[in-house]
């Protein structure tokens, strides 16, 4: 067998086959779209029952939108009023540091003078009892019997 002879057999098989092949092949590329127009056909099907779960959805998720809202809103005026809280708690808190450092101060300056005044009474009572003293030895003095007085009663 001459090559001649092979490419003519093969020629002949191919001018057989080729037709046939066609065929199968345009039945399954006809299958193959088949297969992809019904699964359009779902998919769009299911893009609409997804929209309307999307739409059913929408209610719930404005309310959600809504309620975060209040709560960063809420969150927002929280922190506002811990913040003024804390400054007024931290001027009262100055403000009765200074009253009850006035107070102590007021409170040493009249144990400075009680002390002052105890001091100044307790040498006021030191003089008054030297001066009494002072009295008595005087009267004691002015009473006792002179030296003529003792001379002249031992005479008697």
């Amino acid at each position: 067998m001459s090559i001649d002879a092979l490419f003519s057999a093969i020629a002949k098989v191919a001018n057989y086959l080729l037709p046939v092949l066609g065929v199968i092949l345009l039945i399954y590329l006809i299958m193959l779209i088949r297969t992809v127009i019904d699964t359009l056909k779902d998919l769009s099907l299911t893009l609409l029952t997804a929209e309307s779960e999307i739409k059913k959805l929408d209610g719930p998720l404005n309310t959600v939108d809504s309620l975060s809202k209040t709560v960063d809103e809420v969150h927002e005026r929280t922190k506002e009023m811990v913040s003024k809280a804390s400054e007024s708690l931290s001027k009262d808190m100055d403000a009765a540091k200074d009253w009850i450092s006035k107070k102590k101060t007021e409170l040493e300056e009249k144990q400075k003078q009680s002390k002052e005044q105890v001091q100044e009474k307790k040498v006021q009572a030191q003089e008054e009892a030297a001066f009494v003293k002072n009295e008595v030895l005087v009267d004691a003095l002015q009473e006792q019997p002179v030296e003529e007085e003792i001379i002249y009663a031992r005479n008697e």
